[in-house]
């Protein structure tokens, strides 16, 4: 199922009868905030913009494109996702003397998503692509600018069926995304709490049992060290979750036909 495909259907089971559960932010498992960054004396300014719209503007194109990126790489499209990448190598030139201060944040981001273009294998470019993700995180908490989701889509219910468990699991790879990025640990802890629990079930002659079963131990690891994982190692865990993902789809997709 392609990626946009499985997206929309995911939302679309929000809307069953019957009503989905939901991780409650409330329960213990969630955390007041992890150690994202390295301990500052003194917290940095805000970064003040002059034209505050035209700011969020560049960094919600940033954030779509990285988005399509990652869709395109665990769909399997290398060269797709690579030539996309170049989008984010551009310094995209806008008059706001309040991003100046932040260049060399902006020069992670801009050398990150190079060495994204020159993956040779897709496993390598999906590990990459999460490290672009913590360079624009390391950006964000420079800055001191949050982002600001949108509130999340209800988690669909789990009818025990193959279609119902990868809505859940596109559900909860969104939260991990916007947690990466967002430095949000609700929602990184929400995300691990449906892979940790919700296993794919099993396709015969794939490799999928064996894939799903190491996402599922990758998304433990985290869970239970959520409270003191830095926001490298996040991003690391979040590549090996990807590759996990790409190798599964690939698999059952090589299995039907």
């Amino acid at each position: 199922m392609k990626p946009i495909a499985v997206i929309a259907f995911a939302l679309a089971l929000g809307c069953a009868a019957d009503p989905p559960s939901d991780p409650d932010e409330s329960e213990a498992w969630t955390v007041p905030h992890a150690p994202w960054n390295d301990p500052q004396p003194q917290p940095p300014a805000p970064a003040r913009f002059r034209d505050p719209a035209a700011a969020r503007y560049h960094m919600r194109a940033h954030f779509n494109d990285l988005r399509e990126i990652e869709q395109l790489l665990v769909a399997g499209k290398l060269d797709d996702g690579r030539t996309r990448a170049y989008l984010l190598t551009r310094e995209r030139e806008i008059d706001e003397p309040g991003l100046a201060s932040w260049s060399d944040r902006a020069r992670d981001v801009v050398d990150a998503a190079t060495t994204l273009t020159k993956a040779s294998k897709l496993d390598d470019a999906l590990r990459r692509e999460a490290q672009v993700a913590v360079a624009c995180a390391r950006c964000h908490a420079a800055t001191q600018s949050r982002l600001d989701f949108a509130a999340a889509p209800v988690l669909p219910a789990d009818r025990q069926t193959a279609r119902t468990r990868m809505a859940r699991h596109v559900w909860a790879v969104d939260r991990l995304w916007e947690g990466l990025v967002g430095a949000d640990d609700a929602r990184w802890s929400r995300g691990l709490a449906v892979l940790a629990d919700d296993p794919l079930p099993f396709t015969p002659a794939t490799d999928a049992p064996r894939l799903a079963s190491e996402l599922q131990q990758l998304a433990r690891a985290q869970l239970d060290k959520r409270a003191t994982t830095l926001l490298e190692d996040r991003g690391a865990a979040y590549g090996e979750m990807l590759v996990r993902c790409a190798a599964c789809h690939a698999s059952v997709h090589a299995g039907i036909h």
